[in-house]
Protein backbone atom coordinates (compact mmCIF):
# COMPACT_ATOMS: atom_id res chain seq x y z
CA UNK A 1 0.00 0.00 0.00
CA UNK A 2 1.57 3.73 -1.30
CA UNK A 3 1.15 6.57 0.74
CA UNK A 4 -1.01 8.03 -1.53
CA UNK A 5 -4.33 5.54 0.05
CA UNK A 6 -6.81 7.65 2.94
CA UNK A 7 -9.06 5.87 4.81
CA UNK A 8 -12.98 6.64 3.14
CA UNK A 9 -15.05 8.10 5.61
CA UNK A 10 -15.74 10.41 9.13
CA UNK A 11 -12.99 10.40 11.84
CA UNK A 12 -15.72 8.76 13.63
CA UNK A 13 -15.20 5.79 11.67
CA UNK A 14 -11.42 6.15 11.08
CA UNK A 15 -11.02 6.52 14.76
CA UNK A 16 -13.75 4.05 16.54
CA UNK A 17 -13.59 3.14 19.91
CA UNK A 18 -10.64 0.37 19.57
CA UNK A 19 -8.94 2.77 17.33
CA UNK A 20 -5.98 0.50 17.37
CA UNK A 21 -6.98 -2.29 16.22
CA UNK A 22 -6.84 -2.81 12.28
CA UNK A 23 -8.77 -0.10 9.88
CA UNK A 24 -10.70 -0.97 6.99
CA UNK A 25 -8.28 -0.63 3.97
CA UNK A 26 -4.86 -0.58 5.88
CA UNK A 27 -2.91 -3.66 4.57
CA UNK A 28 -1.42 -5.97 7.00
CA UNK A 29 2.15 -4.67 6.26
CA UNK A 30 0.63 -1.18 7.62
CA UNK A 31 -0.92 -2.81 10.75
CA UNK A 32 2.33 -4.15 11.45
CA UNK A 33 4.03 -0.95 11.23
CA UNK A 34 1.53 0.66 13.13
CA UNK A 35 1.68 -2.47 15.72
CA UNK A 36 5.41 -1.55 16.24
CA UNK A 37 4.87 2.15 16.47
CA UNK A 38 1.90 1.59 19.35
CA UNK A 39 3.67 -0.83 21.33
CA UNK A 40 7.27 1.29 21.46
CA UNK A 41 5.69 3.30 24.30
CA UNK A 42 6.13 6.64 25.29
CA UNK A 43 9.23 7.82 23.99
CA UNK A 44 7.97 6.34 20.18
CA UNK A 45 8.21 8.33 17.18
CA UNK A 46 8.23 7.05 13.33
CA UNK A 47 12.17 7.52 13.18
CA UNK A 48 13.37 5.56 16.40
CA UNK A 49 10.42 2.76 15.00
CA UNK A 50 11.91 1.99 12.09
CA UNK A 51 15.51 2.42 12.76
CA UNK A 52 14.90 -0.32 16.00
CA UNK A 53 12.68 -2.37 13.40
CA UNK A 54 15.45 -2.15 10.91
CA UNK A 55 17.82 -2.90 12.91
CA UNK A 56 15.99 -6.04 14.30
CA UNK A 57 15.96 -6.86 10.56
CA UNK A 58 19.53 -6.21 9.97
CA UNK A 59 18.98 -3.60 7.33
CA UNK A 60 22.01 -1.92 6.26
CA UNK A 61 21.29 0.01 2.91
CA UNK A 62 20.62 3.50 3.39
CA UNK A 63 18.38 3.33 0.11
CA UNK A 64 15.96 0.77 1.46
CA UNK A 65 15.91 2.57 5.11
CA UNK A 66 14.75 6.22 4.00
CA UNK A 67 12.25 4.64 1.83
CA UNK A 68 11.08 2.92 4.70
CA UNK A 69 10.73 5.91 6.55
CA UNK A 70 9.18 8.03 3.97
CA UNK A 71 6.95 4.79 3.75
CA UNK A 72 6.10 4.72 7.44
CA UNK A 73 5.56 8.27 7.46
CA UNK A 74 2.90 7.99 4.79
CA UNK A 75 1.07 5.20 6.59
CA UNK A 76 1.43 6.80 9.83
CA UNK A 77 -0.45 10.00 8.51
CA UNK A 78 -2.93 8.20 6.33
CA UNK A 79 -4.03 5.59 9.28
CA UNK A 80 -3.69 8.27 12.02
CA UNK A 81 -0.95 6.07 14.08
CA UNK A 82 -0.46 9.24 16.83
CA UNK A 83 -4.38 9.25 17.47
CA UNK A 84 -4.33 5.80 17.29
CA UNK A 85 -1.29 4.85 19.42
CA UNK A 86 -2.76 7.94 22.34
CA UNK A 87 -6.30 5.94 22.59
CA UNK A 88 -4.28 2.49 22.93
CA UNK A 89 -2.08 4.39 25.72
CA UNK A 90 -5.62 5.66 27.57
CA UNK A 91 -7.11 1.98 27.06
CA UNK A 92 -3.77 0.42 28.39
CA UNK A 93 -4.06 3.29 31.49
CA UNK A 94 -7.60 2.29 32.53
CA UNK A 95 -6.75 -1.58 32.51
CA UNK A 96 -4.03 -0.63 35.06
CA UNK A 97 -5.99 1.62 36.93
CA UNK A 98 -9.10 -1.04 36.90
CA UNK A 99 -6.41 -3.50 38.06
CA UNK A 100 -5.07 -0.86 41.05
CA UNK A 101 -8.75 -0.44 42.40
CA UNK A 102 -9.07 -3.90 42.34
CA UNK A 103 -6.22 -4.76 44.19
CA UNK A 104 -7.28 -2.09 46.73
CA UNK A 105 -10.71 -3.34 47.57
CA UNK A 106 -9.38 -7.21 47.52
CA UNK A 107 -6.67 -6.10 50.22
CA UNK A 108 -9.52 -4.46 51.54
CA UNK A 109 -11.98 -7.22 52.32
CA UNK A 110 -9.24 -9.09 53.83
CA UNK A 111 -8.32 -6.14 55.99
CA UNK A 112 -11.59 -5.85 56.95
CA UNK A 113 -11.90 -9.47 58.05
CA UNK A 114 -8.84 -9.23 59.32
CA UNK A 115 -10.06 -6.81 61.76
CA UNK A 116 -13.62 -7.81 62.53
CA UNK A 117 -11.27 -10.83 63.96
CA UNK A 118 -8.80 -9.48 66.03
CA UNK A 119 -11.55 -6.96 67.37
CA UNK A 120 -13.82 -9.95 68.41
CA UNK A 121 -10.74 -11.10 70.28
CA UNK A 122 -10.21 -8.09 72.13
CA UNK A 123 -14.03 -7.82 72.43
CA UNK A 124 -13.93 -10.94 74.50
CA UNK A 125 -10.89 -10.09 76.61
CA UNK A 126 -12.60 -7.32 77.21
CA UNK A 127 -15.76 -8.76 78.68
CA UNK A 128 -13.52 -11.14 80.84
CA UNK A 129 -11.26 -8.62 82.64
CA UNK A 130 -12.00 -7.18 85.72
CA UNK A 131 -11.69 -3.32 85.67
CA UNK A 132 -10.04 -3.68 88.78
CA UNK A 133 -6.75 -5.12 87.13
CA UNK A 134 -6.46 -2.15 84.92
CA UNK A 135 -3.51 -0.03 86.41
CA UNK A 136 -2.69 3.51 86.82
CA UNK A 137 0.03 2.95 84.07
CA UNK A 138 -2.58 1.30 81.79
CA UNK A 139 -5.31 3.50 82.02
CA UNK A 140 -4.48 6.24 80.46
CA UNK A 141 -3.16 4.35 77.60
CA UNK A 142 -6.83 2.67 76.99
CA UNK A 143 -8.15 6.48 77.53
CA UNK A 144 -6.12 8.55 75.08
CA UNK A 145 -6.80 5.45 72.47
CA UNK A 146 -10.10 5.00 72.93
CA UNK A 147 -10.58 8.75 72.38
CA UNK A 148 -8.47 8.97 69.26
CA UNK A 149 -10.78 5.84 67.75
CA UNK A 150 -13.57 7.62 68.26
CA UNK A 151 -12.29 10.77 66.42
CA UNK A 152 -11.21 9.17 63.97
CA UNK A 153 -14.32 7.12 63.60
CA UNK A 154 -16.11 10.80 63.37
CA UNK A 155 -13.84 12.28 60.98
CA UNK A 156 -12.88 14.36 63.49
CA UNK A 157 -9.10 13.29 62.36
CA UNK A 158 -6.97 11.57 59.97
CA UNK A 159 -5.13 9.23 62.16
CA UNK A 160 -1.79 10.84 61.72
CA UNK A 161 -2.09 12.97 64.88
CA UNK A 162 0.35 12.37 67.90
CA UNK A 163 -1.90 11.73 70.72
CA UNK A 164 -2.65 14.18 73.41
CA UNK A 165 -1.98 12.33 76.66
CA UNK A 166 0.31 9.47 77.23
CA UNK A 167 2.27 7.71 80.17
CA UNK A 168 5.56 9.52 81.29
CA UNK A 169 8.33 7.84 82.25
CA UNK A 170 7.60 7.54 85.98
CA UNK A 171 4.84 5.96 85.09
CA UNK A 172 2.57 8.73 86.26
CA UNK A 173 -0.85 9.77 84.09
CA UNK A 174 -0.80 13.30 81.91
CA UNK A 175 -4.12 13.65 81.60
CA UNK A 176 -5.25 14.75 78.01
CA UNK A 177 -6.65 18.71 78.02
CA UNK A 178 -10.39 16.70 77.56
CA UNK A 179 -9.64 15.80 81.27
CA UNK A 180 -8.01 18.50 82.81
CA UNK A 181 -9.89 19.81 85.99
CA UNK A 182 -12.03 16.44 86.56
Amino acid sequence: MGTDVEPKGSLAEILPFESWERLSGESAAAFAAFCAFRDFGAERNIRRVVESWQQAALVKDETKRGRQYRLWRGWSAAFKWRERAADFDGYVDKLKQAEVRRTIEEQGTVDRAVLAKMLGVVGKKLDCMDPADLGQATLPVWVTTAIRLNRELLGLVDGKEKPDGAVDASGQINFISEFEGL
